[in-house]
C-alpha cells in the first residue's frame, strides 16, 4: 500500500489498518504479515471536530491535498486504490481520515486487540436484566446466575460474549467462525439451548463440544446422550470448563469429573475440540480481533 495523502494525524475505521501500521511511530511494521496467535496492538480512540463543509474525498494515490484549516481528508487505503466492490480476501481493506489541526482531536480511551485462539459465546436469555429481577426464582438459582456473571466479569482468561437471544449468538459464531469457539448455553424447557448448539455446529463445520447450564437436573436425560456435550448445575463445574479448554488431557479428566458426579456417561468423540476453519495462517478476511 503505497498511498500517501501529506503529513497530519491519520485515524482508520479498520482493525487491519490499525495492525499495519502496529509499528514503533507508525512504521508500517506490519506491512503484509498476518498476524499471529498472541500478537497484539492498541488502538486509541478519540472524538474528532471538523468542518463538514470542508470534507474532501480521495480516490487516487496520486492525490497530494494541502493541509487546510478545519477539514478533514477523507481516502480509501485499499492496496492500490483498487475498487472495494469486489475485494481480494489476501488484502485487507479500510479507509483512512486525516486531520491536520492536533486541536481538532479529543482523545478519550485505548483499547488493546488481541489476536486470540478463543473466545466463549455464552447464550442465556436470564443475562437479560428485566427477567432477573422480574421472576420468581429461588435463592439459590439467582445465586447461580450470579456466580456465571461474575466469573465472566472477573475471572475467565477468554474473551465471554454474553447474548440473550440465540439470533444474536449466532451472529457471533458467524462472526468468530475462524476462531476456536467455547460454547455455553442454558437449556430452557423448550430446548431452545440445543437449537443454538445444533446451529452452531452447522456454522462451525464439526460437532464441537458444548456446556449446558440448568437448575432442572432432568434435563441430564437428554444431554447424556446428545453428542459432545456436557450438563452443570454447579458452579466450579463451568469455570473449570473454561480454564481447561485448552488442553485436551485436561478436559477429558474433567469430563471424568462430571460422570462421576452426576453418575451418568456423556456421548464424547474423539473429535469434540476440532475446529476444522481454526488457522494460525490465513487470510486477511479470515482474521478475528479480541479486546
Amino acid at each position: 500500500m503505497n498511498i500517501q495523502h501529506g503529513k497530519g494525524v491519520y485515524f482508520t475505521d479498520s482493525l487491519d489498518t490499525c495492525w499495519f501500521y502496529g509499528g514503533p511511530k507508525g512504521k508500517r511494521a506490519n506491512v503484509n504479515k498476518i498476524p499471529n496467535i498472541g500478537d497484539t496492538f492498541t488502538a486509541i480512540t478519540s472524538m474528532v471536530y471538523y468542518n463538514k463543509n470542508g470534507f474532501l474525498k480521495v480516490k487516487d494515490s496520486q492525490t497530494r491535498p494541502q493541509p487546510r484549516k478545519n477539514e478533514i481528508n477523507f481516502a480509501y487505503a485499499a492496496g492500490d486504490c483498487e475498487s472495494l466492490e469486489n475485494p481480494d480476501p489476501n488484502k485487507f481493506y479500510g479507509t483512512e481520515y486525516v486531520i491536520w489541526e492536533l486541536d481538532q482531536i479529543c482523545p478519550f480511551i485505548g483499547v488493546k486487540f488481541k489476536r486470540d485462539e478463543f473466545c466463549v459465546i455464552w447464550r442465556d436469555d436470564n443475562f437479560s436484566e428485566k427477567d432477573f429481577y422480574n421472576t420468581k426464582w429461588d435463592k439459590i438459582f439467582k445465586q447461580f446466575l450470579k456466580d456465571r456473571i461474575k466469573y465472566i466479569e472477573q475471572e475467565s482468561k477468554y474473551n465471554v460474549y454474553p447474548c440473550i437471544t440465540t439470533d444474536e449468538a449466532l451472529k457471533l459464531v458467524n462472526r468468530k467462525k475462524y476462531n476456536k469457539i467455547i460454547l455455553i448455553s442454558n437449556v430452557r424447557p423448550d430446548l431452545e439451548g440445543k437449537k443454538f448448539v445444533d446451529k452452531a455446529r452447522q456454522i462451525i463445520g464439526n460437532d464441537v463440544i458444548a456446556l449446558f447450564l440448568s437448575y432442572g437436573i432432568q434435563h441430564l436425560d437428554w444431554i447424556k446422550n446428545y453428542k459432545n456435550a456436557l450438563f452443570s448445575k454447579e458452579s466450579k463445574f463451568y469455570e473449570e470448563y473454561l480454564d481447561n479448554f485448552d488442553s485436551e488431557p485436561k478436559m477429558r479428566e474433567l469430563i471424568s469429573k462430571m460422570e462421576n458426579h452426576y453418575k451418568v456417561k456423556f456421548n464424547i468423540d474423539n473429535n469434540f475440540l476440532y475446529f476444522p476453519n481454526f488457522k494460525t495462517e490465513g487470510k486477511y478476511s479470515d482474521l478475528s480481533f479480541e479486546i
